[in-house]
């Protein structure tokens, strides 16, 4: 009988033991891959945000260095329309997605994707408002600007060289008709010398 109860007593640390060791061990499984994700600790501009101007860029700021593999910034405006698909440049722990356009007036979406330092991908999202459409404001003011060099513009100095090359023309019109009618005159004098002569001739042997 007392062998029996030593030998229970013997076997409940033992089970206590291996039931504990399960127990923490299947904790740490679940609590590693979620404390080895990076996180976004920031962006610029915030989440939330209203600007004046469409920003020149957007910034995320990780909890580690992310590895630079396919990332990608998507913003799409109140419609749901995409404006831009960007692929971020990677420098440790921040990735920037420098925007090609201004974004136009209202709330757009921006929407990210990174590899985090463990190999998973982690993403999210955040809105940012613009106040003042820029790309609007500068379509509108170009032609303004661009209109004073056409004005400018003088007509007449096309004018001058096609009244000096009317002039150049009638010259040498005229010195053509001039140089045409010399050999005539000389024709026409030798020929009257002739007739005179001949007259004459004629009228002494008359006598």
């Amino acid at each position: 009988m007392n062998t029996l109860l030593s030998r229970r007593a013997s076997v409940r640390p033992a089970a206590l033991a291996a039931l504990f060791a399960a127990l923490l061990a299947a904790l740490l499984a679940l609590g590693a891959p979620a404390q080895a994700h990076d996180t976004l600790l920031e962006s610029d501009p915030a989440d939330g945000a209203t600007l004046e101007t469409s920003p020149e860029a957007i910034t995320l700021t990780f909890s580690a260095d992310i590895l630079e593999v396919s990332p990608l910034v998507r913003i799409t405006d109140e419609n749901g329309e995409q404006l831009a698909e960007i692929a971020p440049s990677v420098d440790g722990p921040v990735a920037t997605a420098t925007l090609e356009e201004p974004l136009p007036a209202g709330t757009s979406t921006v929407q990210w994707r990174v590899v985090s330092s463990d190999g998973h991908p982690i993403e999210g999202t955040f809105e940012v408002t613009v106040e003042q459409d820029t790309a609007a404001e500068e379509t509108a003011e170009a032609p303004a600007e661009e209109s004073s060099p056409a004005e400018e513009s003088a007509p007449a100095e096309t004018t001058a060289p096609a009244e000096e090359g009317e002039q150049a023309t009638s010259e040498a019109a005229e010195e053509e008709s001039g140089s045409s009618m010399t050999p005539l005159l000389i024709v026409l004098g030798v020929v009257v010398v002739g007739v005179v002569g001949a007259v004459l001739l004629i009228m002494r042997r008359r006598d």
